[in-house]
């Protein structure tokens, strides 16, 4: 995982924070997925490209009937509304025009309890700062 450092202004004063760089030009399509699982797996790309594809139609299914998601090792998603206003006095004025967007909501995955605390999807990150990095392919 790669960061770089970003000044932000925090009251009236500037400090410096370090933030995850994403490749937004490049991320990892469903099919580059499916070829690395396939590649820990007895399945072939075609059959995990399949299952990842189908997979979101199931999840929205799930949720559609108020039943949250857990994916062992990744963790559990389910739907979470935002709504318009400042809410309203009584229950009996509640109602579906005050929902501006229907959103999910994911958790990662957390295993143990007190320090034995894990999260599986975090697990074995290298941290490596950006600049360092565009420094070391310099000097190659």
């Amino acid at each position: 995982m790669f960061f770089k450092k970003c000044r932000l202004k925090i009251g009236d004063k500037f400090k410096w924070f370090p933030r995850a760089v994403t490749f937004t030009r490049h991320p990892a399509t469903t099919k580059d997925v499916a070829a690395r699982i396939a590649r820990m797996s007895t399945a072939s790309p075609g059959d995990v490209h399949l299952v990842l594809t189908c997979l979101p139609t199931v999840m929205a299914q799930f949720m559609d009937e108020g039943r949250p998601v857990h994916i062992d090792g990744l963790g559990s998603f389910h739907f979470k509304l935002s709504c318009a206003g400042r809410g309203v006095d009584s229950p009996d004025e509640v109602d579906r025009k005050q929902i501006k967007a229907v959103r999910v909501q994911f958790l990662p995955e957390r295993q143990g309890r007190g320090k034995q605390m894990r999260r599986p999807l975090t697990e074995g990150i290298t941290l490596t700062e950006w600049g360092n990095l565009q420094e070391m392919k310099k000097e190659e």
